[in-house]
């Protein structure tokens, strides 16, 4: 019995200490924390990696960045492989930039190999970059030696400020092929100084690039989706035209209520889409004051909630130019009026749609004085 009992706690021994069968040496593999793919003139991709440089190998921190080109981009993963000492692995993968010439093309066709890849870190955040992304990820920032490092705090604080949405490699694939809802992907540019930083957001039908928007209309946009960050802030101009002085003020989101309505006339067979949005705010810089006075806050509510209403109006212009559903009406079409959505080529349809924006601004607070 004794032996019996002593061959069992050695085999379940053996079996809960095997080991890692998959596990790998960090001094086997290049650890990628950024990469960069662009599709060339002569269409092959370009991939580019950045990899910190461990202290013991350098006195001072750096990267390291290695290219590789091939007619697919697995072969431009692989010719990586010939460049560094070790095998290049992207399990650790914090950000994917994906050049503009790219992304007007397919944005599928890249990140295939990660949605095959098991390894492959799908949690990465995203974003399309203004030129090519190798020019992004060989950026050399004086106060950050590592640039993937500030790409992904630059677009986690832009998440926070409802700059861009809350995306990465896996969130983006059901949208991408989603026949009623379009996706916005964060868009980055380059200074003058080759410093980089958020221009915007690119817009998408379906998984090709179509157009862009500024950060000020990508606030708006997201607030129109129903999605608000942790800081929203608006600065907006109150003043009217026959008015001298310009005025201008600066609020804080605190509530936002948002309504998405679709109604199809059966007679004529067309559709059209209402969006209401309400926001309750606190005003948090206003230099010409007079806050305490009931019909100044009445008269400033009614000035922003036209000037959105109109940001609002030409912000769907912008989104029906590029032919990007980002509000998912589509899918709001498929759920309550299948019927015209089987009869119709949604991509023809939404285009010449009648969306009609209605912002309602509220100022709540104005701060500790008056």
């Amino acid at each position: 019995m004794k032996r019996a009992l002593q061959f069992s706690l050695i085999c379940l021994c053996i079996i809960l200490l095997t080991g890692c069968w998959d596990s790998r040496q960090l001094r086997d593999i290049t650890i990628a924390k950024s990469a960069g793919l662009d599709l060339l003139e002569d269409g092959k991709y370009q991939s580019t990696i950045s990899s910190p440089v461990p202290k013991r190998y350098e006195a001072q921190e750096r990267s390291q960045v290695v290219q590789g080109i091939g007619h697919t981009v697995r072969e431009a993963r692989m010719a990586l492989d010939n460049k560094v000492a070790e095998r290049i692995d992207t399990s650790k993968l914090r950000v994917l930039i994906l050049g503009k010439s790219l992304a007007e093309d397919s944005v599928y066709n890249p990140l295939d190999i990660m949605y095959r890849d098991p390894r492959s870190s799908l949690g990465a955040k995203i974003a399309i970059f203004d030129g090519q992304a190798a020019d992004l990820i060989e950026t050399k920032l004086q106060d950050k030696p590592r640039t993937s490092e500030f790409v992904a705090d630059l677009l986690t604080t832009a998440e926070h400020n409802s700059l861009v949405e809350y995306l990465n490699v896996q969130l983006i694939c059901p949208i991408m092929f989603d026949p009623g809802q379009d996706m916005v992907l964060p868009y980055m540019s380059m200074d003058i100084n080759n410093n980089p930083y958020l221009n915007g957001n690119a817009l998408f039908n379906g998984e090709k690039m179509t157009g862009s928007i500024s950060p000020e209309d990508s606030v708006l946009l997201f607030l129109l989706k129903g999605e608000k960050g942790g800081s929203t802030y608006l600065t907006e101009k109150v003043s009217e035209k026959h008015e001298e002085e310009e005025e201008f003020i600066t609020v804080l989101l605190k509530e936002s209520t948002r309504n998405l309505k679709v109604d199809v006339n059966q007679a004529t067979n067309e559709i059209s889409a209402t969006v209401d949005l309400t926001l309750q705010v606190e005003a948090i810089e206003y230099p010409p004051d007079e806050l305490h006075e009931r019909e100044k806050v009445v008269q400033l509510n009614d000035r922003l909630s036209r000037a959105l209403t109109a940001e609002a109006e030409q912000l769907f212009t912008t989104l029906q130019e590029a032919n990007c559903d980002a509000l998912g009406i589509g899918r709001h079409t498929i759920a309550f009026h299948n019927s015209f959505w089987r009869n119709n080529d949604w991509l023809k349809v939404y285009p010449e749609m009648t969306i009609t924006p209605n912002v309602t601004v509220e100022i709540l607070a104005h701060g500790i004085i008056n």
